[in-house]
């Protein structure tokens, strides 16, 4: 299906630094020929954005219903595209008939989820965002967890417990502990962020088989610094524990930028080109995606609308599918940032071994 060269492609630009790019999507998505196509030639890698997720396959008590992923998987196998599994447990995702059980059926079904999705997708899925957003500072413990069934269920263990059954089953596979709310710069952020190194010290004491940290990278333009030394801080503490990144989730809220189109693309993109310039400089990257292509695909509208009506445009690609300042922006920062080291697993992948 994808024969068109690829030369100037974000893949491309990407692969020349043995990173991986790429975009989340769903099945609607495929129903546009103009987005597919986008897909193809900009993409390396893809992410599900429902389909995986617990509450999305086990709508209905006891039945499980993976179509819909398969859709995905295979049109990724079909078309060499390597698949980012989001996600197994998250707070957000747990099917609706399990909120009113037993910690004992909830311990069970949590269990049997991951067992039976990383099971019917081993060595199809790149990585997995084993777990998602496990931290949360305004929660209260020491440890900075976040108060979810998942806590409740199997306590503090519960990272380690998601890790050790993902590995035993896909052993092949990237394993990813995936968070919101590194990148910002504030308190609350710079708390978050010693509670991760905490975090990731304590797994790696325990031997938990954590490869690699999601930074989920919803950005707002005007407010993320261009030098952000507390970050560039992090990323090093996270190089110095052997750990790679992954951009998993990023995006440019434009909501306090100005109406104007030029001047809020013009932000936006600077807002990504410097983010990208600062993250490649500090860690070992091995992908970066945004959370879709196009703007009309963009959940910002609905979560964090702009005072003046005006929709968002935090993408790279406009909604005909046109390419943005934003598009040139990350091109230019796949292909000259400075690489601190590259995904050595990544070459079957992409090409470059």
């Amino acid at each position: 299906m994808h024969n068109e060269p690829r030369k100037s492609s974000l893949s491309s630009a990407a692969a020349q630094n043995r990173v991986l790019f790429g975009t989340a999507f769903c099945t609607s998505d495929l129903l546009s020929q103009p987005l597919t196509r986008a897909i193809l030639y900009n993409c390396s890698v893809v992410t599900p954005e429902y389909e995986l997720k617990w509450d999305a396959i086990c709508r209905e008590h006891g039945l499980p219903e993976y179509s819909a992923a398969d859709e995905l998987v295979s049109f990724a196998s079909r078309n060499a595209l390597a698949v980012h599994g989001h996600t197994l447990w998250w707070h957000e995702s747990i099917p609706a008939f399990l909120q009113a059980g037993t910690v004992d059926q909830f311990r069970d079904a949590a269990l049997n989820h991951l067992k039976t999705t990383v099971t019917r997708y081993a060595g199809q899925v790149h990585s997995w965002d084993v777990v998602n957003e496990p931290l949360e500072p305004a929660d209260g413990r020491t440890d900075g967890l976040r108060l979810t069934p998942f806590l409740a269920a199997f306590g503090p263990d519960y990272i380690a417990t998601a890790f050790h059954q993902a590995s035993l089953l896909d052993p092949k596979a990237i394993l990813v502990l995936n968070e919101m709310g590194l990148e910002y710069a504030s308190p609350a952020a710079e708390r978050k962020r010693r509670q991760m190194l905490a975090l990731l010290e304590r797994e790696k004491a325990k031997g938990s088989p954590i490869s690699c940290l999601g930074i989920q990278s919803h950005l707002t333009a005007l407010e993320q610094p261009r030098d952000h030394p507390e970050l560039r801080a992090f990323l090093r503490e996270i190089r110095a524990m052997g750990l790679s990144v992954m951009i998993t989730e990023m995006d440019v809220s434009d909501h306090l930028c100005p109406r104007d189109r030029r001047r809020r693309d013009a932000i936006v993109a600077e807002t990504y080109r410097s983010y990208l310039d600062l993250v490649f400089e500090e860690a070992e990257v091995i992908a970066v995606s945004t959370w879709g292509l196009t703007d009309d695909r963009t959940w910002l509208n609905g979560f964090r609308p702009r005072p003046d009506g005006a929709r968002q445009r935090p993408l790279l690609f406009d909604r005909a599918v046109r390419r943005k300042p934003a598009w040139h922006a990350v091109q230019d920062a796949l292909l000259n940032g400075r690489r601190t080291g590259a995904g050595t697993r990544l070459g079957s992948i992409i090409g470059t071994d």
